[in-house]
């Protein structure tokens, strides 16, 4: 059988991991003390924290195929169906996203007509947007997510629904994102339909019943963290492993750590770009530079738990979502206890707040205490009267998310060439070729399938 080292035990390295555990030695190395990667559950009093990744969308396959693999199928959960819909902040207030909004894109009319989150011009301007002409795209052109969206919608759509939804996804900046990379169905959608609004329409319709939708995004009972635990629990994974150098033996790899050097047939960097950059070095100087070039945001996620009756605001959404171009200092906020159940005692309610991401890293340089304040106080100024909290927490996630900005299948596509020459080298992880758990699993299972066939 191969010997294979997998560097990194992320959800990227133990899906590959997981795929050849039965047609190769499979050995996980991981620099942390744990697994899971930006997978992160604290719980604590009776509360549920997922600090990084809450939830996985269902669209996408991959992930709630692998949790039943691993025997969590018991532990799958959607999101609350009554609470099903988002807040915008905008001047101060929350305002209810649009209904019929999808992927911020408006799809119907009325209640467009209706919000106060957009002037009569954006409005009309939205409206127009069956009119736009088509963009006529040539192979390797790009396009930023805010500039594609103000081309088709108008310029506040791209910045008060548009951009903040989908750069939020990547705690990034909309204006740096690649459309290409990012969300290609956009690109697709206007090739094929001229319009993103009749695209959204022509979807196919859910029959209903009755019967509430299907939630869109699936999470665990028991927090996040215990899908990584799962699967490394049938696998070797070695914690506190961190690798020193990757070096060429003949036509093998010698993967060195503090305590030993493992030969190997074959070597997977589930790691992040600027990891990644370090260990291509001695590899090869082409894929280490492109690695290199792959911007990374950091951010911040404060959690705030309180009595019920300590908080005026009927927390009746999964959270909300704040425009870049406003002056909050947050980015986003879930409604924790409203979003998902089972994750804080009877009678309380948990926040999950966020600040920084790609661009707005500067307020991660106070301490963790100035961000507890500033969420407080941003909070109460939206969502009117507020409490002492009972319990509150900050996890930081330094350089964590990857930035697909504009360029990046251009770059990967470079990337995939150097890989191909190095035989024996493959890289997989969150922001390479997809962001999110279920693209995470999908590029693991690729390189497993890779190094099996090879």
């Amino acid at each position: 059988m191969k010997r294979v080292v997998i560097v990194g035990a992320g959800m990227s390295g133990l899906a590959c991991a997981w795929a050849l555990r039965d047609r190769a030695e499979v050995t996980v190395v991981e620099a942390g003390d744990r697994v899971g990667g930006n997978v992160i559950t604290a719980r604590e009093d009776g509360f549920v924290m997922d600090a990084g990744p809450d939830a996985w969308i269902t669209t996408k396959p991959e992930a709630s195929a692998l949790a039943r693999e691993a025997g969590l199928e018991g532990e799958l959960v959607g999101t609350r169906p009554e609470f099903r819909r988002v807040y915008v902040a905008w001047n101060g207030r929350l305002h209810p996203m649009p209904e019929g909004v999808v992927l911020g894109v408006p799809t119907r009319v009325a209640p467009m007509v209706t919000t106060r989150l957009f002037s009569l011009r954006g409005k009309a301007r939205m409206g127009l947007e069956p009119l736009v002409p088509r963009k006529s795209w040539d192979e390797g052109e790009d396009e930023a997510i805010a500039a594609f969206v103000e081309r088709r919608l108008g310029r506040e759509a791209a910045e008060r629904l548009a951009g903040p939804l989908l750069s939020g996804i990547f705690a990034g900046d909309a204006r740096r994102l690649s459309v290409r990379a990012a969300f290609p169905q956009f690109v697709e959608q206007e090739k094929k339909y001229g319009s993103l609004v009749r695209a959204m329409r022509a979807a196919p319709k859910r029959k209903s019943n009755g019967a509430p939708p299907p939630s869109a995004f699936v999470s665990l009972r028991s927090g996040m963290s215990r899908f990584p635990e799962a699967l490394a629990s049938k696998l070797d994974v070695r914690l506190g492993a961190r690798v020193a150098r990757i070096a060429r033996a003949g036509e093998r790899f010698e993967v060195k750590t503090a305590s030993e050097t493992i030969g190997c047939d074959a070597v997977v960097l589930a790691v992040p770009p600027h990891a990644a950059a370090e260990l291509f070095a001695p590899l090869d100087e082409g894929a280490a530079r492109l690695a290199g070039e792959i911007r990374c945001g950091s951010s911040a996620a404060i959690f705030l738990a309180y009595r019920r009756e300590d908080v005026a605001h009927p927390l009746d959404a999964t959270g909300f979502v704040v425009p870049r171009s406003g002056a909050n200092k947050l980015v986003a906020t879930t409604f924790v206890t409203s979003k998902w159940e089972s994750r804080a005692p009877e009678g309380h309610v948990l926040l999950r707040a966020f600040v920084g991401g790609a661009g707005r890293e500067e307020v991660l340089q106070g301490s963790d205490a100035d961000l507890v304040a500033i969420a407080r106080a941003e909070l109460a100024t939206l969502m009117g009267r507020l409490g002492e909290p009972v319990l509150t927490r900050v996890f930081r996630h330094v350089r964590a998310s990857p930035q697909p900005e504009v360029g990046h299948l251009t770059r990967m596509r470079a990337m995939s060439e150097r890989l191909a020459a190095m035989r024996g080298v493959h890289l997989i992880g969150n922001g390479y070729n997809g962001t999110g758990i279920p693209d995470c699993i999908k590029q693991g299972r690729a390189a497993a399938e890779a190094i099996a066939r090879g």
